[in-house]
């Protein structure tokens, strides 16, 4: 004889389920990224992996399990400086190998949408952790950025190309 399942069992069933799937994801992501050994490679891993602990965290929000929200937003930030850390020790031109770089910012301007969004919902008193989040965002962004656009690299002499000698 079936069991009549009812709804609220249902959704509880669902969610555990989707739960359990979210962190089988997040675990191969990791055991991915620790065999990943290109810094580019890492960085667009780094992306998927943050783009789950967002859902996460904001899951975690819409339950009202704030302690675990924030550890999953925490776990995100590492991620995140571990990535840049990554592309910084490269030593490269970011104009002429954009590929992590560019992974990782366009990562960092979607998650901001979903932090700022996030931050509407959650209570005052909650508040505090993700807007340090999103301040940290915007910070490795303007950071990515200004290697992309070379905005710290000074200006390159044209003498030389104009047949001018020193």
């Amino acid at each position: 004889m079936l069991r009549r399942i009812r709804p609220a069992g249902a959704l509880l069933l669902v969610t555990l389920m989707a739960g359990a799937v979210a962190a089988e994801d997040l675990a191969r992501l990791r055991r991915k990224l620790a065999q990943e050994r290109d810094a580019d490679d890492r960085a667009k891993i780094t992306a998927e992996i943050g783009q789950e602990l967002l859902k996460q965290a904001s899951k975690l929000y819409k339950q009202g399990a704030y302690t675990d929200a924030e550890d999953m937003l925490d776990a995100y930030i590492k991620a995140i400086r571990a990535a840049h850390d990554d592309l910084r020790q490269l030593k490269v031109d970011a104009r002429r190998k954009p590929k992590g770089f560019k992974e990782l910012e366009i990562h960092l301007r979607r998650s901001r949408r979903k932090l700022v969004e996030i931050h509407r919902r959650v209570p005052l008193e909650s508040r505090s952790t993700v807007h340090e989040v999103i301040a940290e965002v915007e910070a490795i962004r303007s950071q990515l950025l200004r290697a992309l656009l070379a905005l710290d690299q000074k200006p390159e002499s044209n003498d030389k190309e104009e047949g001018h000698r020193p």
